[in-house]
Parts: structure tokens; C-alpha cells; sequence
């Protein structure tokens, strides 16, 4: 599925590039060393399969200053104009957005129900998001009955796990505790989430039973890491039985799916700059919890797993959306060797009217060292899922 979508997102490129009269060297499907040409059209542009399977891509021609010749051809990349430059390169987040609202058109016109359930600590204002929503919203929605509220008021907050680096670990909070008060509140798996946005900057009096016995921890809940870092089971929720089904008539659909883009996109921002706010504070239980809120390949797998065996074929094209409106939104980030990091280079060499040969030798070394450290993460980040969701054992990481 990752793989179609990351084919839809290069083939608009390469569509942009063949309409802007610029011309396509390379349509790569998976990353070089190259294995073999498998193709070659009559504008002779190449077919390519590559050895290592992340994604597709295209090149252009006049994108290596080393090839002088095709890097002052009226049929390059950096002889075309401005507004085609643009096209090209936002080609394949558009259409990764199309994709997106195109298939939560066609979930809300079949049956519309949650994937996940976001705790409302986690986002600073409400978030109107019928696939990533919140209790609140669920209940507003009448997805959640006064039955299955009432019964989620009586139950009772039973850690199930804690997660390393944050508040509860700092704690010692351990498994099977039973959350009672946060500084005096009485909480439940209905108001738990609730009461941490409401002392978010305030200091923290938990108070909890183990055995038995009742104890009292201290601690601290700052903006940026207002999460308790466990997880808790409770009835009354999960996507098996969650209330009602929504559908829309097929035009409203279509309005509820650019809503849908609007928040998950706001979800998406919210969270990265929560993430990487915590990255860079140079404190180690910050950078901890940042990077345990990072997920990749392994991650979605678990969670596509989950879908299947929960919601099935619908569940899995409204995931298959949020992954396609997740590419658009990290591909468009002003990040090098990414769609807006090559943007915000073609404006630059635009507005500083740089030469040519010296905005590609600059961006090219730029955008190999941002691709390597991405990799690098990517790699990483695939590890610790593994760790994270099926308990490999990996040297410094288990």
C-alpha cells in the first residue's frame, strides 16, 4: 500500500515534468544501485529497477551540473520557468492530498467509524476528526451513548504498561497500579486525559493503589510532555464497539473528507512540533519521550494489523488515506532533500538570482547529507519499533 502510494506521488512528478517540457532521464522504482533497465520509451526516457526497496523516484534532466551539456539544455529541470519549477515539484504532494480526500470520500460515503482514538491532552484545542478523534468529540458525535459514558465514569484507571521516559517511569509507577487523584481530582478513564490538559504547567500530586496500599508520587506536567506515558485498558471503548456507523450522501462526503485533511493535518503539525520541540531541549527524559512518539514502516504495520483484524476492508482505505495525507504533509515540510526543502532552494536561487551551477553544487551536497541522516533515522526508527511492538531483542536498543 506505502508503495502504491509512493508510485502515485513520483508519477505526478513525472506527468508535471513530461507537461512542463522537461525532460525525464530516470523513472526509478525503488532506490540505486541500479539492478536493470527494464524500459526505454521513444523520448528515451529509462525504466528503471533499483536494489533498495524505499520508494520510486524521478530524475530530470539538467539536475547535475557535472553534465554540462544537458545542464544548459533548453529541456532541463533549470531552464524551465519559474511556475513550471513550482508545478513539478508540488506535483506529487497534490496528488498525495487528492488521494487522501479521494478515498475518505469514499469511506464516509460507506461507513465512517474511528481508527484511533486521540487522547485529549495531546492537542491543544479540540480536533473535529471522525477518523483520529477525541473521547469528547466521539460523544458529541454520538458515537459514544450515555450507557457506554456512564460505564467508562466507573472504570477504573488500571496501568497496563508504562512507557520509558516519561512521567509515570520518572515515578515508578509500575503495571497493574490503579491510578486514583490527580492533585486531589478524583480521576477515571473518562477524565483522566481531561484532568492532565487542565494542570498542564503545574506541578503533579498522583496519587494511586498497589496491593492494596495507597501511595502518593510528585512530579511535573509541561506543555510539551503532558502525557503520563502508560497505557490502560478500559471497556466502553475500542473500535469494535464504538456505537453507530455514520454515512453521508456522497456530497457531504466530499466536504467532511477536506474537513478531515484540515484536522489531521492540524493533529500532524501539532504533534511534530511537539516532537521536535522536545528533540532539541537537550534534556534526555524529553528527547526519550520524543523519539518513543516516532513510528515508521514497523509501526504502521502494527497498526494496519490491528485495523484488519478489527474493522477490516473500510478501516484499511481510510488508513491508506492517512498514510497518503501523512506523505503530503512530511514531503511538503522545507526539510532538504525533501519537495519543500527543493522548493525553498528553487526559491532562494530565484529571488538571490544565484548561477545555476552554483545553486545545484550547493543543494546537492545539502540534500545528500539531509538524505543520509533521513535514512539514517528511517533505519533507526525501524529498529526501535521492533523492539517497541514485537520484543526483538537488538543490542543498545532492547
Amino acid at each position: 500500500m506505502f508503495m502504491l502510494l509512493v508510485m502515485g506521488h513520483e508519477l505526478w512528478h513525472f506527468i508535471a515534468a513530461k507537461k512542463s517540457w522537461v525532460k525525464v532521464l530516470e523513472f526509478g522504482i525503488w532506490i540505486p544501485p541500479k539492478v536493470v533497465t527494464l524500459w526505454t520509451d521513444k523520448s528515451w526516457t529509462e525504466y528503471t529497477l533499483n536494489l533498495i526497496p524505499l520508494g520510486w523516484f524521478v530524475r530530470m534532466k539538467g539536475e547535475d551540473p557535472q553534465h554540462e551539456e544537458d545542464f544548459k539544455a533548453k529541456d532541463s529541470f533549470i531552464k524551465a520557468t519559474l511556475k513550471n519549477k513550482i508545478i513539478i515539484l508540488l506535483a506529487g504532494v497534490g496528488a498525495n492530498f487528492v488521494i487522501a480526500w479521494l478515498l475518505f470520500t469514499l469511506v464516509f460515503t460507506l461507513w465512517t467509524k474511528p481508527i484511533s482514538i486521540v487522547p485529549e491532552n495531546a492537542v491543544s484545542e479540540n480536533i473535529e476528526s471522525y477518523l483520529m478523534p477525541t473521547k469528547s468529540f466521539l460523544y458529541k458525535e454520538w458515537y459514544i451513548t450515555e450507557n457506554m459514558k456512564t460505564s467508562l465514569e466507573h472504570s477504573p484507571v488500571i496501568v497496563a504498561e508504562v512507557v520509558s521516559g516519561g512521567i509515570a517511569d520518572t515515578m515508578k509507577i509500575q503495571s497493574w497500579d490503579i491510578l486514583n487523584q490527580i492533585n486531589g481530582s478524583w480521576v477515571n478513564a473518562w477524565t483522566l486525559e481531561r484532568t492532565l490538559k487542565n494542570n498542564i504547567w503545574n506541578a503533579l500530586d498522583i496519587s494511586y493503589t498497589r496491593k492494596g496500599k495507597s501511595y502518593t508520587k510528585h512530579g511535573t506536567c509541561d506543555a510539551t510532555s503532558c502525557v503520563l506515558g502508560i497505557a490502560f485498558s478500559y471497556s466502553g471503548i475500542s473500535q469494535s464497539n464504538i456505537g453507530s456507523e455514520i454515512k453521508f450522501p456522497f456530497g457531504k462526503a466530499m466536504l467532511a473528507s477536506l474537513k478531515e485533511i484540515k484536522w489531521e493535518a492540524q493533529l500532524t503539525f501539532s504533534s511534530l512540533g511537539n516532537i521536535l520541540s522536545s528533540m532539541f531541549s537537550f534534556n534526555k527524559t524529553k528527547i526519550d519521550w520524543a523519539v518513543s512518539k516516532l513510528s515508521g514502516p514497523v509501526g504502521a504495520v502494527k497498526m494496519f494489523q490491528n485495523i484488519f483484524e478489527d474493522i477490516w476492508f473500510k478501516g484499511i482505505l481510510a488508513f491508506a488515506g492517512m498514510i497518503s495525507l501523512a506523505l503530503a504533509i512530511f514531503n511538503v515540510l522545507p526539510i532538504p532533500a525533501l519537495d519543500g526543502g527543493r522548493l525553498l532552494w528553487v526559491l532562494i536561487q530565484w529571488i538571490g538570482k544565484l548561477k545555476p551551477e552554483t545553486y545545484f553544487n550547493i543543494e546537492g551536497y545539502i540534500n545528500l547529507v539531509f538524505f543520509i541522516a533521513l535514512m539514517g533515522l528511517w533505519v533507526f526508527i525501524i529498529f526501535k519499533d521492533l523492539v517497541r511492538f514485537w520484543w526483538v531483542h537488538i543490542p543498545f536498543l532492547s
